[in-house]
C-alpha cells in the first residue's frame, strides 16, 4: 500500500512552514529594536547615496530618527510606517530639490523646506495612532509614524 494521500498533506504543511518562516523575516523598524545595521560601501557620491534605515536613540532605547530625500516625485528610502512609542523623540532630516513645506499630521506641524538644504523636524507624540508627514508641492508622503 502507498502512502500518496499523506504527501500532499506533508506538502501542505512544509509549505505553510516555510511562508511562516518567510514573513517572519520582514517586517516594519521598530523603536524596540537595539541592533545597528552595518555600514555600506557606496562608490555614490554622498548626496546621491540612499538614506539609512531609520534609527533608535540606544542610549535610552528611546526615540527614532529618519533621513529622507526628495527626487522630483521620488521619495528615499520609500514612505514606510515606523513604529514608535508614545513619550519619544522623533527625528526627521528631510532634504528635497524643490523649495516647499513639511507637514506632520496630528500634531499638525508645518515647517517650510529649501531646496538643497536639509530640514531637520523634532518633535515627541503623545497621542497614539498613526501620524502620516508630507511634502506639500507636489503632494507627497514621506513617512507614517505608528505611535504607541
Amino acid at each position: 500500500m502507498t502512502s500518496t494521500p499523506r504527501r500532499p498533506l506533508a506538502r501542505g504543511v512544509a509549505l505553510l512552514g516555510g511562508g511562516l518562516l518567510l514573513a517572519g523575516c520582514g517586517g516594519v523598524a521598530s523603536s524596540s529594536s537595539t541592533a545597528t545595521p552595518a555600514p555600506v560601501a557606496s562608490s555614490a557620491p554622498a548626496a546621491t547615496a540612499a538614506s539609512p534605515p531609520a534609527t533608535d536613540d540606544t542610549s535610552t532605547g528611546c526615540g527614532v530618527g529618519q533621513q529622507i530625500m526628495v527626487k522630483g516625485s521620488t521619495v528615499t528610502p520609500p514612505p514606510s510606517t515606523l513604529d514608535v512609542r508614545a513619550g519619544c523623540q522623533v527625528s526627521l532630516t528631510i532634504t528635497s530639490d524643490r523649495t516647499s513645506e513639511v507637514h506632520v499630521h496630528v500634531v499638525d506641524l508645518e515647517k517650510p523646506i529649501s531646496a538643497g538644504k536639509p530640514l531637520t523636524i523634532e518633535f515627541t507624540p503623545t497621542q497614539q495612532g498613526v501620524y502620516e508627514v508630507e511634502l506639500h508641492d507636489p503632494d507627497l508622503l514621506l513617512v507614517k509614524l505608528a505611535v504607541r
